[in-house]
Parts: C-alpha cells; structure tokens; sequence
C-alpha cells in the first residue's frame, strides 16, 4: 500500500509539473503575441512592416510574404497583424538613419511594383510608418517625386490625380504661393499663431482619431473616408510646417 501511494505521488506530482510548464508556454506565447515587436530581431520588424504596406494595398496574404521573400530579399518571420506605428518605433530604436531610410524606400518600391495608382489606404499606411521611423512627410513626398507614383483619391470616385489635373487639382504635397493658412489651422483645430510643437502634438492627436485602421472592420466606404480625412490632416500638417518654421 505505500508503495501505491508512493507510486500515486509521484504520478500526481508530474501531472502539476506538467500542467504548470504548459500554462507557463501559453502565458509566454500570449505575452509574443502581445508585444512582439520588443522581441522581434530588426529584420523580422522589417519584413512584417513591408508585408503590412502591400496588404494595404490590396495584395493577397500569400502574394505579400512572397513578394516580401523575394523583391525585398526579406527571409525572416512574419507576424500579418501588427500595429504599424509602435513596429516602425521599434524597428527605429534598433537602426541607423541608413537603415530607416532604406526600409521605407524599400516599402515604396513595393507599393509601386503593381500597375497604376496605388490605393488611398495603402498611402496611408507609408505616411504612418515615414512618420513613425522618425521622418517628417517630406520624405515620402520626396520619395515620390523620384520615383514618380501616385494614388487613387477615393473622395473624387476613385479616379487617379490625373483625370483633374485639366481642372486645375493640386498635388497632396504641392507648395502653394499662396496659402490659407487660418483654414489649414482650422482642419488641425488650431488658431493664431500656434508653434511648431503645437502644429505637430495638434497632427498626432488627430489622425490617431481618424486612421483609418480604427475603422477596419467598418464597411470600404468608412474606411475610405477615414483613409481620406487622414490625408486632409496630413496636407495641412505638412503645408504649416512649411509656415511655421521656429
């Protein structure tokens, strides 16, 4: 009878062993999945940011990770649902000026690889990672002067910038001789004569109100809407920085 109990005892015993180690690996695994992007190397942060750009713009799963593998050379893992912004800080804190400026390249290079315009959203979401690398707008218009590409403006029925450019449309990153300033100061719900940081904390709290990703489970139409207040927001944003130079 003791050795029974002995025998049960220790069977009992591997049982909690057991059961504590595989609650341990799933707390763990919840814990990845929660704050990924502090343990990811550079490389994965890289290709999973890449793979959020072409997703956005319409590209299937499986074509993203393999374009990902292929044109950006890009064999790390790949985490599909991430939050752009902290992914894009994160990858910052890890890289220099040259490798931040590579990976955004690299990003609009993708982008561009599919024929035409690319859509609003996808915009959107090489706006959000230029911003959250570190860059002010100004790079990725630069960006898109050298190489050229345009997007789709779903507030005029989806049609590139060009179909308008006979009634006068101006570019989303365009200086203008003359601008109204006191009604780009009004998008940004400001007055007077704000300060540079007022201009840029006023553009944060904004757009974290209007990104589109708020809305991705709403139907296109909000999205597209969300999609085209945030580009409102960052016309203004850019052109008062243009202004307000201290």
């Amino acid at each position: 009878m003791e050795l029974i109990a002995v025998v049960i005892m220790i069977v009992g015993g591997i049982g909690i062993a057991v059961f504590v180690l595989a609650a341990f690996a799933i707390g763990r695994d919840d814990g990845d999945r929660a704050g990924g992007q502090e343990r990811a190397s550079r490389a994965e942060l890289a290709a999973s940011l890449l793979y959020q750009v072409l997703v956005a713009g319409g590209v299937a799963a499986d074509d993203a990770l393999r374009h990902v593998r292929r044109e950006a050379g890009l064999a790390a893992r790949i985490t599909q649902r991430i939050d752009v912004p902290s992914w894009a800080g994160s990858f910052a804190q890890q890289s220099t000026l040259a490798d931040r400026q590579r990976l955004l390249e690299t990003a609009v290079q993708l982008a561009i690889a599919r024929e035409g315009a690319i859509p609003l959203r996808q915009y959107c979401t090489l706006l959000d990672l230029s911003f959250s690398l570190g860059f002010q707008t100004d790079a990725l218009a630069r960006l898109r002067e050298r190489y050229g590409f345009d997007y789709i403006d779903h507030a005029k029925d989806a049609r590139p910038r060009d179909a308008d450019r006979g009634g006068g449309a101006t570019a989303l990153f365009q200086r203008e001789e003359s601008v109204d300033v006191a009604s780009l100061l009004g998008l940004l719900e400001l007055a007077g004569e704000p300060s540079r940081q007022q201009i840029i904390s006023a553009y944060r709290r904004l757009v974290a109100q209007h990104h589109p990703d708020r809305v991705s489970d709403k139907s296109v139409q909000a999205q597209d809407r969300a999609a085209a207040r945030f580009i409102e927001l960052t016309r203004a944003y850019e052109r008062l920085l243009a202004v307000f130079r201290d």
